[in-house]
């Protein structure tokens, strides 16, 4: 797709990869897979480009007797209709296995793994000469250049790997060079949690430009009374009713309740909607009740995932819409049972609560009225 005069690459990590267990070299081989797919459905000529790579992996990743086999059975694949279409290029199609068996496979996994972890310096040349043969097509077109978008790479999951490092670290921090390298412009979407860790700094010094996009304001911090935020609230329906025809499938409590449940979390409104229309016997426009019962499957999902220990933390961020520069207060904006929201005008930093499904649990309620009694001293 073209954006502000650029051809732009973007697609999902966790659609090619499993972000359960997911490292650098997985993603340079999902970037590499999605270039050629989407310039061969756009029809941009990058042949002698898409040659070089396909040899480089016959010679690196298979030996020949292996790749005979891997090509004639990819081909056979195709002609018969099997997996993808057969006017993508034989690399195309090799990427694509290769990024399905990375994400299912453990044994095979590991084998590509180390392969390419050892040749990665030439793994990097072969996707800059896709990048590059690319942007010499698209300038032709008229276009300044690529850029690709790397979406959900904010859910790799969080993994202490000892001696103080993260799986976040290693991914971001410890190969930040290597995602830095491709030669075009690129997004990488990280986990919040890094900014305010232990780790921030030294991103920095890696990803130099970075853009921080915080939840939608569905209420005011408590220093500023706690109400509603009309113009965030508005955001939020104006979001559902460009997904849907908002006014027939749903009544207006309806909306207002999906809009303060999300927390103004894009992702958490979405899902609410869609359960909510998937939930409902009567038939439109959805009822408060069915949305009641959306909003008890997230709050459900949150019960699963928060440590006993971490209510009084979350009390306390509830209270003060702050959080510690620490590893539990990392972990509750990774797992978003912490929202943060844009700073007001007045203020240098922005603020923070917790997610409007998680003060449902018991425990949080518990922990509240605990923390009411002690400051005021009933029992």
């Amino acid at each position: 797709m073209t954006k502000d005069g650029f051809y732009v690459i973007y697609f999902a990590a966790d659609e090619d990869l499993d972000p359960n267990d997911l490292i650098y070299t997985d993603l340079l081989l999902s970037i590499a897979r999605r270039v050629v797919e989407q310039t061969t459905k756009d029809e941009i000529n990058i042949g002698d480009a898409l040659k070089t790579v396909e040899t480089w992996f016959a010679e690196v990743v298979f030996q020949e007797s292996d790749w005979k086999t891997v090509e004639a059975e990819l081909k056979g694949e195709a002609q018969l209709g099997l997996g993808l279409a057969e006017d993508l290029p034989l690399v195309g199609r090799l990427l694509a296995r290769l990024t399905g068996q990375i994400k299912t496979g453990h044994e095979v996994k590991e084998q590509i793994r180390t392969k390419l972890d050892s040749r990665v310096s030439q793994l990097l040349v072969g996707l800059n000469d896709l990048l590059m043969r690319t942007e010499v097509e698209v300038h032709r077109k008229g276009m300044k250049g690529i850029a690709v978008i790397v979406d959900n790479l904010d859910r790799v999951t969080y993994k202490d790997l000892g001696n103080g490092r993260t799986s976040h670290d290693a991914l971001f921090i410890e190969h930040g060079d290597q995602l830095r390298a491709l030669r075009c412009h690129t997004v990488y979407t990280v986990p919040i949690s890094m900014i305010y860790g232990l780790s921030a700094r030294n991103l920095d010094n890696i990803f130099t430009r970075r853009h921080v996009l915080p939840m939608i304001k569905t209420h005011e911090p408590r220093a500023k009374g706690g109400g509603d935020c009309v113009e965030g609230l508005a955001r939020l329906r104006e979001i559902i009713g460009q997904r849907i025809d908002i006014g027939t499938l749903f009544g207006p409590e309806a909306v207002a309740h999906l809009c303060r449940a999300s927390g103004g979390h894009p992702r958490d409104l979405m899902r609410l909607v869609r359960q909510s229309i998937e939930d409902t016997d009567e038939g439109p426009p959805v009822t408060l009740a069915a949305v009641k019962r959306a909003e008890s499957s997230l709050i459900s999902d949150f019960s699963r995932m928060i440590p006993e220990d971490y209510y009084g933390l979350l009390v306390a961020v509830s209270q003060t819409n702050e959080i510690k520069r620490d590893g539990d207060h990392q972990k509750m904006l990774f797992s978003q049972s912490v929202l943060e929201y844009p700073k007001e005008a007045d203020e240098t930093e922005p603020w923070h609560d917790v997610h409007p499904a998680v003060q449902q649990l018991k425990g949080f309620q518990e922990a509240l009225k605990n923390e009411r009694a002690r400051f005021t001293g009933e029992a």
